[in-house]
């Protein structure tokens, strides 16, 4: 009988040690492979070869921590690459009517000009840094959005009035550009809740976006589909293709920036921020080339 108890207290000894052995082994794989995760920078994940309930809990937590850090460096390389973007964009768009401003100031230093032309180019410089003043204000106001700092007042606010005054307003310009728009607005659809500036500038946005790339064509329509408002601003865009539409709302993205070099990329930016920051929605949608930018506003 003791003979018995002694020889199973020898296995149990013995299975005691060798697990024992076996989980140092592994503590010392994992040990192993963290250092070369950590020192080569691989997407390798901690396996086993022994399988150990606590040391299996413990290698899937440390693979859940390292699929984090390998998201969050992805993350930041992406942030970077568009902070660089960015600083690349702000550059550009700083130094297009600063150059232009220093031109003109140059040739007005010239003696060979008349009276006229120096006021002519006087104007210039004076459109060329409201532009420049306009640009300022909108990265800061981006800022802001992006921040969820910027203020609103919110109250009941009628679309159709907004948007008939705002239409009204633009109207010479769709006549210098030959554009005569389509517009449906029905003026029963009920308020909504929202910023009346912010709602102004998203349609003053929206028009004028459609006006710089429209080639003869816009429409514009709101009207009541369930429980939202829908707004609907459509132009020709020959210049976009299917994949611009996933970018249009970035930051500084234009379909046609190397084309033209003269649209920021910040108005849509601004516009989706506005709507979203309301409690709205805004998307784009594009086929047979044109580009249909819809808003759908929750009926108050």
């Amino acid at each position: 009988m003791y003979l018995f108890i002694i020889i199973l207290l020898g296995i149990l000894a013995g299975i005691s040690i060798t697990l024992l052995f076996l989980t140092k082994s592994e503590i010392k794989h994992i040990t192993g492979s963290l250092k070369k995760i950590n020192d080569i920078d691989t997407n390798q994940k901690v396996t086993l070869s022994f399988q150990n309930r606590s040391l299996q809990n413990l290698a899937r937590e440390i693979n859940k921590n390292i699929d984090k850090k390998q998201q969050t460096e992805v993350k930041y390389k992406h942030m970077d690459m568009e902070l660089r973007q960015a600083i690349a964009n702000i550059s550009h768009d700083l130094r297009t009517p600063l150059t232009s401003i220093i031109g003109y100031i140059q040739l007005i230093k010239s003696d060979d000009l008349s009276k006229d032309e120096k006021n002519e180019y006087i104007d210039i410089i004076l459109n060329r840094a409201k532009s420049l003043k306009m640009l300022i204000a909108g990265f800061f106001d981006l800022s802001r959005l992006e921040a969820n700092e910027y203020a609103f007042e919110l109250e009941s606010i009628s679309l159709s009035n907004i948007l008939c005054e705002l239409i009204a307003s633009f109207y010479n310009d769709f006549t210098n550009k030959e554009i005569e728009p389509l517009i449906e607005i029905d003026e029963s659809v009920p308020e909504i809740i929202g910023d009346e500036n912010a709602i102004r500038r998203v349609f003053s946005n929206l028009i004028q976006n459609a006006l710089k790339h429209g080639d003869k064509f816009i429409s514009v329509s709101l009207k009541k589909d369930e429980n939202y408002i829908v707004t609907s601003f459509t132009n020709n865009a020959n210049n976009l293709n299917p994949d611009d539409i996933d970018h249009l709302f970035e930051r500084f993205f234009t379909g046609d920036r190397t084309r033209t070099g003269k649209n920021t990329g910040l108005g849509l930016a601004i516009t989706k921020a506005l709507v979203e920051q309301m409690g709205h929605s805004i998307t784009a949608n594009f086929k047979d080339n044109k580009l249909s930018i819809i808003i759908k506003w929750k009926i108050s």
